[in-house]
């Protein structure tokens, strides 16, 4: 069947292309997609041609023509022969490109899908598999309940970082951005303050808002290396610093003495792909990726898991390019954008 697909083709140039499919194989799923969400730190890096996975003779999945995308919604439409527990007309969440259609197969390191609560609808569940790798550094903190949080960034993996605290019962919740539409949105989903790093200090205006030196966790979500000794600068001494968003370069005037030995200060990484991992699900509490996707499934569906404000552009498959260079250059109205398929 002919289905359509995007695909990164060069940098900064974006087509939707008609390809055929052939019927699933025994362990395989035909998914038809009613809509998807673009992760806007990954497909960018890729459409500017700056991932470093580009130019990694390795990673030969990593080269134009490129299919983005990884987190999408729609509907079971064939199943292969050895596929149990699964029909024809299931509603599910899986970790697709942004396309009509999509192949799943079992066994793959995409090869996996979590049903849909009965009362959550398409748009949403669109953005579950995006939404754990803000998770992801909220289950690397371990206790949460009562603890203070500052999370650095504030675009769609800072957003859902926050969120999760929130949902976590952390408290209190404070968001740090530059961008104003980023701060509203993040006071929209119940944050405690936020703070704008461009009009203040930072560290003492955090400082003021907890009555103490620096939050108990601090998560950067930025994407940007040198951001990452600005997060251990503002959490406090014996707290956490958690790296979710992706830092693609190296970090400059780091005094690991000073400002990590001494202050006893705790630097992990909290990729959302960790979930993956066995050392993972051992350390936190037997989470893994299927335990991470429901909850936040379910979380989405009762509203536990807030997207107040978070989803500022619904677009079809033929505005991901303009998608793209808003989120590249419009950051003060781009924040979360999904494509709708169906």
């Amino acid at each position: 069947m002919k289905v359509a697909q995007a695909q990164l083709v060069e940098p900064f140039k974006v087509e939707i292309r008609d390809v055929e499919l052939p019927s699933p194989a025994a362990n395989q799923i035909l998914v038809e997609c009613h809509a998807s969400a673009i992760s806007a730190g990954t497909e960018l890096a890729v459409y500017t041609g700056t991932h470093q996975w580009l130019q990694d003779p390795k990673m030969t999945d990593w080269k134009f023509p490129f299919r983005p995308g990884y987190s999408a919604a729609g509907v079971i439409v064939a199943v292969g022969s050895d596929i149990r527990g699964w029909k024809a007309g299931d509603r599910i969440s899986y970790p697709g490109n942004h396309a009509s259609h999509e192949l799943m197969t079992i066994g793959h390191e995409r090869g996996r899908w979590w049903k849909l609560p009965e009362n959550l609808g398409y748009e949403k569940a669109a953005l579950a598999c995006i939404s754990r790798y803000g998770l992801g550094g909220v289950l690397r903190a371990g206790l949460t309940l009562g603890r203070s949080v500052a999370v650095q960034g504030q675009g769609i993996i800072g957003q859902f970082a926050l969120r999760c605290a929130l949902a976590a019962g952390c408290n209190p919740v404070i968001g740090i951005d530059s961008v104003p539409m980023r701060r509203e949105a993040s006071l929209a989903a119940g944050a405690s303050a936020v703070i704008d790093p461009s009009a203040t200090d930072a560290k003492a205006k955090l400082a003021d808002i907890l009555g103490a030196r620096g939050a108990e966790i601090v998560i950067d979500a930025t994407g940007v290396p040198d951001a990452v000794p600005v997060a251990m600068s503002l959490a406090c001494d014996g707290g956490q610093v958690i790296v979710v968003g992706s830092p693609r370069g190296k970090a400059k005037d780091v005094n690991f003495y000073d400002d990590l030995h001494r202050r006893y200060i705790e630097v992990s990484g909290a990729h959302g792909n960790m979930l993956f991992e066995p050392a993972h699900t051992r350390m936190a509490g037997a989470w893994d990726i299927n335990k991470a996707q429901t909850w936040l499934l379910a979380a989405l569906a009762s509203g536990r898991l807030s997207t107040e404000k978070l989803v500022t552009h619904t677009i079809t498959p033929d505005g991901i390019g303009a998608a793209y260079e808003g989120l590249l250059k419009n950051k003060d109205t781009y924040l979360g954008v999904v494509v709708k398929w169906k």
